[in-house]
Parts: structure tokens; sequence; C-alpha cells
């Protein structure tokens, strides 16, 4: 069973049998989200967090996701209800997140959830929802001065009861309710109290920096001069060879003593791609790879993974400096498919994150996969920070399939939504528009855009040809 103290002045910890039930439920979810039963699939989650209420990753980014897929329902009376009545915070939580899991945007379920497992000290579902809320927040038509203060209020709670366990994890909270209150402090500049708020919360900040020169360091104070030195130097970008063989030296002793450590994995794998030698890279990336084996812990994988895309990368430029065109699309090919694999197994891992959604929609373009492109971007586009750029690949897919008439509807909606229309963006948003107007022989529009876009860029890609064109056909 869960323990924790009475005060709950300390993280509680779960018990092997407790997370193995709540696996066993998370499965099925998985199981039921495939078969496109979401309803179940959420209601298999929140049993699963019911025994470990803070497995995030496990259960509650895929129950949230689930929910997502699903769409909105109506919350009942006797839901609504059921959350004022909570006696304990893990019940009121769980309660509030199942309404979540109804209204997907609301605010308000978010805060509950959010101060619940504060309370309940389940530390990385507060940090998890509090992102959601923060960008909640912010989306709101009228911005609630007070979302912003129980940001930062909760924040800071966390940061003080984890400064002396968890310094990263304290740090990042610090960072977060500082945040919050500079937010707070725009939409009240007249509360003098703010400030004073932001530089206590500031100082105390600097202090647990100060304290620690590394959030994943040390546990204690470094007070050894040659410690200093070689973090310093460890954290410089570029090092002179001598000082980098050094320092990969001394991290690989420190591996090769505890190989499953994972800030010496860390450690050692970053510092042998900082020359960007292939041959150090491909020992970062099976040092990375052998401790994905060994652990199952996804972010090795992630971080090897990271190191073979920035390898491909460096080769496409390298490649286009020679201006061999044919390698060029072969490699491009080659890199798409990586990439590609690499991207689908991250929205599984990490369903929520509509970044990994999106890249991973963008890339299907790449590939001319459009099909299975536009239903993943149109789930990204439910996130507001990707929505425009999604719209502008959903409406080239179209464009592709020579639909042009849902890709018309696509271009004029985002252009409709979008603020800056002769920004980067809003300029493309109107280039396949007008593209799609000229595809479908609607030349009066297809005119109108185009010259909509000299008046901004007169050297626009290729539009005042496309206008002299146009004009020429009789």
């Amino acid at each position: 069973m869960t323990r924790k103290s009475e005060d709950q002045s300390t993280r509680p910890t779960f018990s092997d049998e407790d997370i193995r039930k709540a696996r066993e439920w998370f499965s099925r979810g998985q199981d039921m989200a495939s078969k496109k039963n979401y309803d179940y699939a959420i209601e298999c989650y929140l049993q699963g967090l019911g025994f470990w209420p803070d497995a995030v990753d496990e259960g509650h980014k895929p129950c949230y996701a689930a929910a997502l897929f699903r769409g909105p329902k109506k919350v009942g009376f006797t839901d609504s209800m059921k959350l004022k009545s909570a006696r304990d915070p893990k019940t009121a939580m769980l309660l509030a997140e199942g309404l979540l899991c109804k209204e997907v945007r609301n605010p308000h379920y978010m805060e509950v959830v959010f101060r619940n497992a504060a309370k309940a000290r389940f530390d990385a579902t507060a940090m998890w929802i509090g992102e959601m809320l923060n960008e909640a927040a912010m989306r709101e038509e009228k911005t609630n001065p007070a979302r912003f203060q129980l940001l930062r209020e909760v924040y800071e709670q966390l940061g003080d009861a984890n400064a002396d366990s968890d310094v990263a994890f304290a740090i990042a909270a610090y960072e977060r309710g500082l945040d919050a209150l500079s937010k707070l402090r725009n939409l009240k500049p007249q509360d003098m109290t703010i400030g004073t708020e932001l530089r206590d919360l500031a100082g105390k900040l600097t202090i647990l920096k100060g304290r620690y020169s590394s959030a994943d360091s040390f546990r204690d104070s470094i007070k050894d001069t040659e410690v200093q030195k070689e973090l310093h130097d460890r954290d410089r970008l570029v090092q002179g060879d001598e000082r980098l063989d050094e320092l990969i030296a001394h991290a690989r002793a420190t591996y090769e003593a505890n190989p499953t450590d994972r800030k010496a994995v860390i450690d050692l794998a970053e510092l042998m791609c900082r020359r960007e030698d292939e041959r150090e890279e491909r020992e970062a990336i099976g040092i990375l790879v052998k401790a994905y084996k060994e652990t199952n812990e996804y972010s090795y994988r992630q971080r090897a993974e990271d190191i073979r895309i920035r390898q491909l990368r460096r080769k496409q430029r390298e490649l286009e400096s020679k201006g061999d065109r044919a390698a060029i699309e072969q490699h491009l090919r080659e890199q798409v498919k990586f990439e590609l694999d690499v991207f689908k197994s991250r929205i599984r891992h990490y369903p929520t994150d509509m970044r990994l959604r999106y890249r991973y929609g963008e890339l299907l373009f790449r590939a001319g996969q459009y099909d299975e492109a536009i239903p993943v971007l149109q789930e990204a586009r439910n996130d507001p920070k990707y929505r425009f750029q999604c719209s502008l690949y959903i409406g080239r897919c179209f464009y592709k399939k020579a639909l042009y008439s849902p890709a018309i509807d696509t271009f004029k909606e985002a252009i409709a939504g979008y603020e800056t229309p002769d920004d980067a963006t809003g300029k493309e948003l109107h280039y396949w528009l007008g593209r799609c107007y000229e595809a479908d022989n609607q030349m009066p529009e297809a005119l109108k855009t185009y010259g909509q876009l000299i008046q901004w860029d007169y050297n626009y890609r290729d539009v005042r040809k496309r206008i002299d064109d146009l004009k020429g056909r009789p």
C-alpha cells in the first residue's frame, strides 16, 4: 500500500505490489485506447492511478491523451458533488482528473488536480499538471491573475519541500514559481508586494544554486577548487583538445566505477559529443543504448537518437556544400526515414506532447505520406503553440492530393486567426493559398493573394513571376 507521513512532509512511496497492480490497469487502458474505446481506457488509467498516483508517463499522460482523442463529454451534477465532498487530496486529485478528462481545457479542474497533487506530495504529477495549467491560464480570453498566484504559491511550496532532498527538482519548481510571479506582475504592475515576492523567491533560488553548482550534480556544497574548475570546464561548449581529453578520461573513470549511475552515463556521453567526432559519438551512442537496454529508461534511448539525428543533419550540410543533388536526395530519404521511426516511438511514449506530434506530422509530410500526416497534424493543431504551423502543413497535404477546396478552407481559416499576417508564417499561409487558387483555376483570387504578398515582400519566392504568368494567360 501507499505509505506517507502524517503531515505529508515527504514524498509518498509505493510498494512493488501497488505498482504492479497499477501497470496492469495501465496496460488494459492502453489496449482499450488502441481499440478506440476511450471511455473505458480512461477508466482503466484512473483505476491504475489509484494504486500509483504519481505515475506521470505511464498513467496521467496516456489518460489525458485518451481524453483528447475521445473528445469532450458533459460533466454531470453528481460528479461535481463528489469532487466537493472529497475528504483527502488523493481522492480529490483523481476525481478532478476524471472531470478534466471530460472537459480537457477546463483550468478549474487543472487547478484542483494541481493543488491536491502538491498537498499529497505527488510532486511529479504537480509539475506535469502545473505546466498544463500555466498554458491554459495564458490562453484564457480574460486572464485570471489568481491562477498565476496559485502557480507561484504551489511551486514555491514544492521548492521549499525539496530544497534539502532533491535539489534539481527544487530549482525547477522555484524557476516556475518565478515565471508565474513575473506574469502576475505584468498583470498587476501597481501591486508593490509582487516585486517583494519576486525578490524573495529569486533570493531563495540564488542561494540554492549557489550551494550547488548543478541541479543534477552533487548533494553537498562544492568547496574543492579543482572540482569547481572541472565543472566550469565541463559546462563550456568548446574546450581545448587537451583539457577535453582530461575531462573525458575523468568521466570515463567515474562511469566505469559505477556504470549504472545515471549522471555518470550522461556526463560521459555528453562530453564525448563535444568535438563532433563520429568515432566518439558512436561510442557515446553505444553507452546510452547499453544503459537503455539495462534499465529500460527511455530518456537514454532519446539521447542516443538525438546524437544520430545531429550526425545525419551534419552530413546533410556537408553534402549540400558539395552540391551533389543525387547524394543529397538519397541522404534526405534516409534521414527522414530514421527520424520518422524516432518520432513515431516518442509519441507512443509521450502521447500528450503535441510538439512531438507536430514534428511527426511534419516528417510524414516530407516523406510524402499525406494521408498519414493529416490526422496527426489535426491532433497536434489542438495545441495553440503549433496551431498555425499544423494548418500550413495540413493545407499543403490537401494541395499535394489535389484537394484544393479543403486546402483553401484550411488556409483561409488559419489566416483569419493569425495576428501577424506579414511575418514568415503569415506569408507562407498566403503563398500556399495563392497556389491553391491558381491550381483550382480561381485566377482573380490567386492574383489578389499574390498581390498582397508583394505588398509585404516584393521579392518573396516566385510570386512576381507567377503574377506575370497569370496576367499573360489568354
